[in-house]
């Protein structure tokens, strides 16, 4: 969801890394005000890049209602999207609600539809018929063509580009500067490595990697696991 005038709730966000940190500035950018960072290797009163911390997960679920807290999921993914598919599960589970955030730089088509928890960083490019499943990043400078469909927790990385007509499964990762020819599809917890050219369907589960993109390997996380 997006932060509408009059809500009360405090803005929550999860996890002081290099992701949180862009995320940070991108709050502040927006004028949305931080109450506090919630994460797992920070004790409760320490201070991060002039924010407070309010402790791990667990602190957070045992002292902060879900009616109180709107959260952003600063976990990235390196590449790896399990462990931010996870928290974001967890804090669902237990009735939480994520904001939905986009640059002011990046260029949404109108039809272009944002679920939940997603991150719309600097200058992407999201075109006619997009569709963004929860929990999916699409970073800085990443262009996404026309009917394209990303599902939950996909991370699409800074410079890649999602020719027309393109499906990422869930859990998928695509590496920085990509290209996805158009149809193609990327299956669930798959790795696209960096600067790949991919011209076919990549299987679930997989790291492919070149020009024309080629499997390596299996990822190991099949299934976030």
């Amino acid at each position: 969801m997006t932060l509408s005038d009059g809500d009360v709730r405090n803005v929550y966000l999860l996890g002081a890394g290099g992701h949180a940190s862009v995320l940070l500035d991108l709050l502040l950018l927006l004028g949305i005000p931080l109450k506090g960072v919630v994460d797992r290797l920070m004790k409760t009163g320490d201070s991060w890049q002039g924010i407070p911390v309010t402790g791990d997960d667990e602190t957070f679920l045992r002292t902060v209602a879900p009616e109180e807290a709107l959260l952003v999921n600063g976990l990235g993914a390196n590449p790896d999207c399990g462990p931010r598919n996870r928290l974001y599960d967890l804090f669902k589970e237990n009735g939480y609600t994520f904001l939905t955030l986009s640059h002011p730089s990046a260029v949404l088509s109108k039809r272009t539809v944002l679920q939940e928890g997603t991150a719309v960083m600097a200058v992407a490019v999201l075109q006619s018929g997009v569709s963004i499943g929860e929990n999916v990043v699409v970073n800085t400078r990443a262009a996404i063509d026309h009917d394209c469909t990303i599902e939950k927790g996909a991370f699409i990385s800074p410079g890649a580009t999602l020719c027309g007509n393109v499906l990422v499964r869930e859990g998928a990762f695509i590496g920085a500067g990509a290209v996805l020819l158009p149809g193609v599809e990327i299956g669930a917890w798959s790795v696209i490595g960096a600067g790949a050219l991919v011209t076919r369907s990549v299987e679930a589960g997989v790291v492919a990697i070149g020009s024309p993109a080629k499997k390596i390997r299996d990822t190991g996380f099949l299934g976030g696991i």
